[in-house]
This record gives C-alpha cells, sequence and structure tokens, in this order.
C-alpha cells in the first residue's frame, strides 16, 4: 500500500460518499485511477464496506452502555450466537481479561437496560457501564496519516 492508497483511505473514512471526482481531487490522481484504487482495496479485503453513522439518542435510544459479560457456559459459541439476537446489542467483541465478551448497547429507557442486564445474566455475570458522552470515534488509523496533516481528525 502506497501513500495514495493510505489517502485514499483517509478520506473515505472521513466521509464515504465522496465521488471518485471528488476523491482524484483531493489525493491528485485521475478518477479512473482512483475508481481503480478502490476496487482493488475492496478486492483484498481492506475495504470491507461502506455505512451510515447514526446518532442513536435522534431514534430513541438515548441510553447507551458498554456491557462487560463473564460468559459461565463452556460453549462460548452458542452464547454469543444468541448475544447475536438481542437487537439492543450494536457491538460485540471477544476480549481477553476477566470479561470474555465486551458489548455496546443502545435503549430507549432504563426499565430497558435493565430488562436486557436481566436477560444477560442467563449467560454469566455482567458489568454495565453507562456512555456519558464519547470524544471521538471513527479515528483515522495512524498509519493513513501522512506528512501535511490530510486525513486528520
Amino acid at each position: 500500500m502506497d501513500r495514495f492508497d493510505r489517502q485514499l483511505l483517509a478520506a473515505l473514512l472521513e466521509n464515504a460518499r465522496l465521488s471518485f471526482a471528488d476523491l482524484a481531487r483531493r489525493i491528485n490522481l485521475s478518477a479512473p485511477a482512483v475508481a481503480d484504487r478502490v476496487a482493488k482495496l475492496e478486492a483484498n479485503g481492506v475495504i470491507t464496506g461502506y455505512h451510515a453513522a447514526i446518532d442513536p439518542s435522534r431514534i430513541g435510544l438515548p441510553i447507551e452502555c458498554l456491557i462487560e459479560l463473564r460468559i459461565a457456559d463452556h460453549d462460548s459459541r452458542r452464547t454469543l450466537e444468541a448475544l447475536a439476537q438481542i437487537p439492543q446489542i450494536d457491538h460485540c467483541y471477544r476480549v481477553t481479561g476477566d470479561a470474555c465478551v465486551l458489548m455496546k448497547a443502545s435503549l430507549e429507557s432504563m426499565e430497558a437496560l435493565e430488562a436486557l442486564i436481566d436477560q444477560l445474566s442467563q449467560y454469566g455475570a455482567s458489568k454495565t457501564s453507562i456512555i456519558l458522552s464519547t470524544p471521538f470515534e471513527r479515528r483515522v488509523p495512524a498509519p493513513l496519516h501522512n506528512g501535511n496533516g490530510a486525513g486528520r481528525r
């Protein structure tokens, strides 16, 4: 991956809706060259998808939390499959340390949070932290930064 690929990825992380022409102007390549590079990055699995970022509070989910779960059952695959069916869980990570799983959930009320915690208790002991704010997220990874500051947030 060369500097153009890194600049291209940084620009797409900032705004995945940029046209090939806009990307070309940003990184000083032709639009066909940018299109070719994007296609190669997708084919090589570097770019795994595009998405819309939403504010959960604006769709009626003002409570966000992180939940650590220490799985009691030795069949973690079965537990992970069950967790995948819980719509309030936005993200789920297998982690090292005391917890086996770290999840992020978005909920409409404290009552819904309590019900989720009760539901999770069948899988093991949990610890919940309410998210007060998100100072930053979706940062451009350090290897994609270049010397002139482009791609920085």
